[in-house]
């Protein structure tokens, strides 16, 4: 991915807080070295293009798995969805580190992207433009609260219900994971915008508009989810379906200045025994660089190692509880957590 991409991307998640047929309109595989000593760490990437008839609309996705899971044993499978104007070119210590684990992870690209999918190699002249686009953001103080188009968000869990429609398809269309997909163990995850695209999958109400909740997905993954106002209210969440975990910390504050505590909502207003809470003390919104850079403004931070790592393995430890064992068993993860996190740089509850 080229470098203006990939700020553009980051910078986006910064200021962010039906059956149909399936048509390969277009294909790309590489592969890179995630841990480049240990070839146990090699991951390989897919793009896709999927044609939804009902909607009439192509959805890129990425797909990435280890290069050296060639097996015929079904593994489990995470869909991730971006932040406000990003992409899924992004999350990459994510979707790496989830892969070399063991899981096929697949990242849609949604209609609210300011990137367009293309050749991240030799489009030099978009990469001219995005630099420009991104100087001129971070000099507009206007466009950087308000300059992402939101009206499309129903569109967003609609994507993650059509991706597992065609899983058969995508399988497919790749040799390397045809008849590895696992479609009992599917998990659903998001940060930011990706994440309220999560919640509504898990059963969260946006007013009544329209019931995404998805029950394929088995469990769900909230990286700084929105909390009450605009389309969720309290009871919300009065129909949410666990488990699931919410990530937040103390600098997460919401796109239009609400406090972190705000990001608690939905795992304070769930029912009982669905939901776990990880707060990072001292994290911001980016939690140290999980879209895979860090731009220099105030609501993403400085660059954190320490938090990337406690993000990759505690939603590394959900996914294998939750999703790979299948257990259901709330208290149990909880405990699980908190035995492996130091209780100086973060705090675990359950509801």
């Amino acid at each position: 991915m080229n470098l203006a991409a990939t700020l553009l991307m980051t910078t986006a998640f910064a200021l962010s807080c039906s059956t149909a047929t399936s048509q390969p309109n277009s294909t790309n595989t590489q592969s890179r070295d995630t841990t480049p000593n240990d070839p146990s760490h090699r991951v390989t990437e897919h793009a896709l293009v999927l044609h939804d008839s009902t909607r009439d609309k192509d959805l890129h996705i990425r797909i990435v798995h280890a290069l050296n899971a060639a097996t015929n044993t079904a593994v489990p499978t995470i869909i991730f969805s971006h932040g406000a104007g990003g992409s899924g070119e992004n999350y990459d210590p994510l979707a790496q580190f989830w892969a070399t684990h063991g899981y096929i992870v697949i990242l849609p690209t949604h209609s609210d992207s300011l990137i367009t999918p293309t050749d991240p190699i030799t489009d030099r002249a978009q990469s001219r433009t995005l630099r420009n686009d991104i100087r001129q953001r971070l000099k507009d103080r206007k466009n950087r609260l308000n300059g992402f188009d939101f009206s499309d968000w129903a569109n967003r869990p609609r994507d993650i219900s059509f991706i597992i429609d065609q899983l058969d398809s995508i399988e497919q269309q790749i040799p390397s994971i045809q008849h590895r997909i696992d479609h009992s163990r599917l998990g659903v995850g998001g940060h930011s915008f990706g994440a309220f695209t999560a919640q509504l999958i898990a059963g969260t109400d946006p007013l009544g508009v329209e019931d995404f909740h998805d029950p394929r997905a088995i469990c769900t993954l909230l990286i700084s989810p929105q909390g009450i106002g605009g389309l969720l209210t309290n009871s919300s969440w009065d129909n949410f379906q666990g488990p699931a975990l919410t990530i937040t910390g103390d600098n997460d504050q919401g796109r239009n200045g609400e406090p972190a505590v705000w990001r608690r909502d939905a795992f304070d207003h769930s029912p009982p025994n669905t939901h776990t809470l990880l707060w990072i003390n001292d994290a911001y919104h980016n939690f140290g660089g999980i879209s895979g850079t860090v731009l220099p403004l105030p609501d993403q931070g400085p660059e954190n190692p320490i938090h990337v790592q406690l993000v990759q393995n505690s939603t590394l430890s959900f996914w294998d509880h939750h999703l790979k064992h299948q257990s259901r068993d709330i208290a149990e993860f909880a405990n699980l957590l908190e035995s492996q996190i130091d209780s100086s740089t973060a705090n675990v509850e359950h509801n």
